[in-house]
């Protein structure tokens, strides 16, 4: 399914860009704790690589909406959310404590949903 979004700002001539999963899930071996999972993303030209990373003791039917969507899609609705707003993470961390959205500038950030 393929997202289209306007560029801001003085840009707003240009042709929307079509942002777009394109791959995954991929299983990734990393050193965090659970399991984690890459996503590519098209963005305009660009290939983007989003992280999910979903902790040890989640276990979907254990939690209500969006959690639990986000655990059975191994971040896939939680992806989709996120590219609906125009937004491309770095990574998503899904915890019991909720959903956090990590961007480039390596701030964490809550997601709202």
């Amino acid at each position: 399914m393929a997202l289209r979004r306007r560029p801001a700002g003085r840009h707003l001539w240009r042709m929307t860009e079509v942002l777009q999963i394109i791959g995954g899930p991929t299983p990734i071996r990393a050193p965090r704790i659970g399991d984690t999972y890459r996503w590519k993303v098209q963005d305009g030209s660009a290939e983007k690589h989003v992280y999910v990373q979903i902790a040890e003791s989640m276990r979907a039917d254990a939690f209500e909406e969006p959690l639990r969507s986000g655990i059975e899609s191994k971040g896939e609705s939680v992806l989709r959310k996120l590219l609906e707003r125009g937004n491309v993470p770095t990574r998503i961390k899904i915890t019991s404590a909720g959903i956090t959205e990590v961007g480039v500038d390596r701030r964490q950030r809550r997601c709202s949903f």
